[in-house]
């Protein structure tokens, strides 16, 4: 019996190794078995249908031919897909490889449809869709392309535009190897080097949608990285980012993420309640003077570590609007604590022992959690992260508030003109949670930063609305700063240009009379009161 042992051992692997169809594949990761039209992965069966493909670049044309729901082309996989569902998404498992969405190869220079819109490599409409890569290691499963503006393209080229609800990414690198080249470790043959060393608009994912989740993913390009921009609510979770300027999502929330900035503004702007970095990890290579937006909009940033060997200075924006009002907590440079901003340091909202905070970060069972739920959930409970019932016990456990909670503030007007003598200004505000635009602050105080010399009076300093009546008697125009806060720390700031009363214009003594003079010229005459 012990010598049957090893030879029926030996028989069943021999049989293993020569059933049809197994040893004919080899994928780049031995997780992944692929028999037959039988897909495994982590030694777990993933069943192929409707809503699950299976892509493999590696496959040839004729062996693709003898499976249903199996490709080798990302493109080709897009055109049969079929709109998923919150619980059952339609599914791209994808191989580790390089694919190219666009052929690098292909001398002609791309163009969009229409002179006002995008030139694409691949345009996808699929509600839920999710883009899976069979490693764990994001490097290993590649869609690139290498085009950008004036270089193969006639705009700025996009890789990909995805139209539709619930887009998702995992374990994916998405390329634009315009001007970055293209390291591929697991096969170095494909492997690629750059189109141009000229940075030029080389951009990544377009997306029209809500509830858009990206997981262990890589964004590499330079300039207008654009790594799914353009949804309502999105979180990337654990990702990396390689940018230049005017290149990340600015309504997005980052968490555990890295970056790598090569220059000094990665936001062109941010919108609705801005892009919030949570746990992140941000390595500058700029030269001087790092930002944060070119035009503007509300950044958050909490336990956030940058580390550079050639900054001097942290900005929200080249030139920061005292009005606005970003909010920080335990950001560093270099393992030291740094102030962002701290040249306008009013801009800055230190959350440190402030209920704000509550918004972004809580302790629970001397555990960090970063509550994304509160920013994430909007008004349908979205919970990507899966820690709503955590979140509700910490806040019971605890007793304040981690949900339902505004992190933006801001009054209406922000800007205003009035002249004293003659106008008063009401204000008010408007409060934001970050997935939703429904919320409400009450118990705001008011105060007013002015010069020595009154220029303004606030009525009442306390409430939802505030009155501002002028009282500048100087003979230029004042400003003031008129400064909302919440319980919560939450603020926001009006900005009021007072000017004197404007005195009529003097009367005439004698009236206007025009005569000509003997060189022939016309001349008036007249006396003011």
């Amino acid at each position: 019996m012990k010598k049957l042992l090893p030879l029926l051992f030996a028989f069943v692997l021999l049989v293993l190794v020569w059933e049809p169809g197994y040893a004919q594949h080899h994928t780049l990761n031995r997780d992944i078995k692929f028999n037959n039209g039988r897909l495994f992965y982590k030694n777990k069966e993933i069943k192929l249908g409707p809503h699950a493909f299976y892509i493999d670049a590696q496959l040839t044309d004729e062996e693709i031919k003898q499976y249903q729901y199996v490709y080798n082309s990302i493109n080709e996989a897009s055109r049969h897909l079929n709109n998923g569902t919150e619980t059952n998404p339609m599914m791209l498992y994808i191989a580790p490889y390089v694919y190219w969405i666009d052929d690098p190869d292909d001398p002609a220079v791309r163009v969009a449809k229409t002179e006002r819109s995008t030139p694409f490599g691949l345009e996808i409409r699929c509600n839920w869709l999710k883009i899976f890569g069979l490693s764990d290691h994001a490097a290993d499963v590649v869609l690139a392309c290498n085009r950008g503006q004036t270089i193969g393209a006639k705009g700025n080229f996009t890789m990909l535009n995805i139209d539709g609800d619930g887009a998702a990414a995992e374990n994916i690198t998405f390329g634009n190897y315009c001007n970055v080249d293209l390291e591929y470790p697991l096969k170095p043959a494909l492997g690629r080097k750059k189109r141009a060393s000229a940075i030029v608009q080389a951009q990544l994912v377009f997306c029209n949608g809500d509830k858009i989740l990206v997981r262990n993913t890589r964004f590499i390009s330079r300039l207008n990285l654009c790594p799914f921009i353009g949804g309502k609510r999105t979180l990337f979770d654990r990702c990396h980012f390689e940018s230049t300027d005017d290149a990340l999502n600015g309504r997005a929330v980052y968490l555990n993420c890295t970056f790598d900035f090569y220059s000094g503004k990665p936001f062109w702007g941010t919108s609705g309640a801005g892009a919030v970095f949570l746990n992140c990890d941000i390595r500058s290579f700029t030269n001087g003077e790092q930002y944060f937006v070119k035009s503007g909009g509300q950044v958050a940033v909490v336990d956030t570590r940058f580390s550079s060997t050639s900054l001097t200075y942290i900005g929200w924006k080249d030139k920061t609007p005292p009005e606005t009002r970003n909010y920080a907590y335990n950001v560093s440079l270099n393992g030291k604590p740094v102030v962002i901003d701290s040249r306008n340091a009013m801009t800055t909202v230190n959350m440190k022992d402030k209920q704000i905070l509550n918004a972004y970060r809580l302790v629970y069972n001397g555990t960090v959690l970063y509550n994304t739920y509160n920013l994430l959930k909007g008004e349908d409970d979205w919970d990507p992260m899966g820690i709503k019932n955590k979140v509700l016990a910490a806040e019971k456990a605890n007793g304040q508030q981690y949900t339902n909670m505004p992190i933006q503030l801001l009054v209406v007007p922000p800007r205003e003109n009035i002249e004293t003598g003659k106008d008063h200004l009401v204000l008010k505000t408007v409060a934001r949670e970050w997935g939703s635009d429904k919320a409400a602050v009450s118990n705001l105080k008011w105060t007013m930063e002015q010069e020595a010399d009154p220029t303004a009076s606030l009525l009442p300093s306390e409430g939802e609305t505030c009155i501002v009546k002028p009282l500048n008697n100087s003979n230029e125009v004042k400003k003031v700063y008129v400064v909302a806060t919440a319980p919560s720390g939450l603020e926001a700031v009006g900005v009021v240009h007072i000017s004197p009363p404007i005195l009529p214009a003097p009367g005439f003594k004698v009236g206007p009379s025009i005569y000509k003079s003997s060189n022939g010229t016309l001349n008036v005459d007249y006396v003011l009161n």
